[in-house]
């Protein structure tokens, strides 16, 4: 456990931003990654969830990816309000079923931006505790399940379905550190990972945020300079709302 606060919040926003970016990239193909980003630029420029906004943007259909790519769409809003925990769970899962998800799509979605929120202030395993404490009571077991790395000696799987997607992100955090290091532990060992390397490299973020030796990394993105103007947005905003 780091802390109760939130510290460098804006290097973790864009750090976020970043390794999604990153791991559509390593994909090389679409993961739900742009079409997070486009979800972030929305809540920056409401300060919520705003419907009509977000169809305007096309986030109203679903995925290339799958529906695993839906969980991407569900942490800009975990990253405008992570000390809100009803209101990011409730935007969390409207981002999802707004673009077709179903409701295991969606609570699984309300899952990764959790987890997304919780990892901007404690490690790993104290993030996936209160995680679990959270959904103990409306949760299937399949998604609980789920809430846990993998087996050290397992091999990840494909990321097909949006549970395998949020495991494979969690044992790849749990195996590595850096987003670039958890990028290549799913690149490495995912059977043809897809949402999953964007959802890792956007969970690393949270983890980690940027420091001086990531400042190459995080230009080498696609889209470097909209990442950084969304993210300083974003940040922009959850700080105003964490007062």
């Amino acid at each position: 456990m780091v802390s109760l606060a939130i510290t460098s919040l804006p290097e973790r926003v864009h750090a976020v931003l970043a390794g999604a970016l990153a791991g559509e990239e390593l994909a090389g193909t679409a993961t739900g990654a742009a079409q997070m980003l486009l979800a972030a630029e929305s809540a920056a420029s409401s300060g919520g969830f705003d419907e009509a906004d977000l169809r305007g943007r096309g986030l109203d259909q679903p995925p290339a990816s799958g529906p695993a790519g839906l969980l991407l769409r569900a942490l800009p809003f975990a990253l405008l309000s992570p000390l809100d925990r009803p209101l990011l769970r409730r935007n969390a899962h409207r981002a999802a079923t707004l673009g077709g998800g179903d409701a295991g799509t969606a609570i699984t979605a309300v899952a990764a931006a959790v987890l997304c929120a919780d990892l901007l202030r404690f490690d790993l395993e104290s993030s996936l505790a209160r995680l679990r404490q959270t959904l103990l009571e409306e949760a299937p077991f399949a998604l609980l399940d789920r809430l846990e790395p993998l087996h050290p000696r397992a091999a990840l799987a494909g990321d097909s379905n949006p549970l395998a997607a949020l495991q494979i992100a969690i044992t790849a955090l749990a195996r590595a550190d850096t987003p670039g290091e958890v990028l290549a532990e799913v690149s490495a060992y995912a059977d043809q990972p897809c949402a999953s390397l964007s959802l890792a490299g956007a969970l690393a973020g949270a983890r980690r945020g940027l420091d001086p030796a990531d400042a190459a990394w995080a230009a080498s993105v696609p889209a470097a300079e909209r990442v950084a103007l969304a993210a300083e947005a974003l940040a922009s905003r959850a700080t105003a709302q964490l007062g």
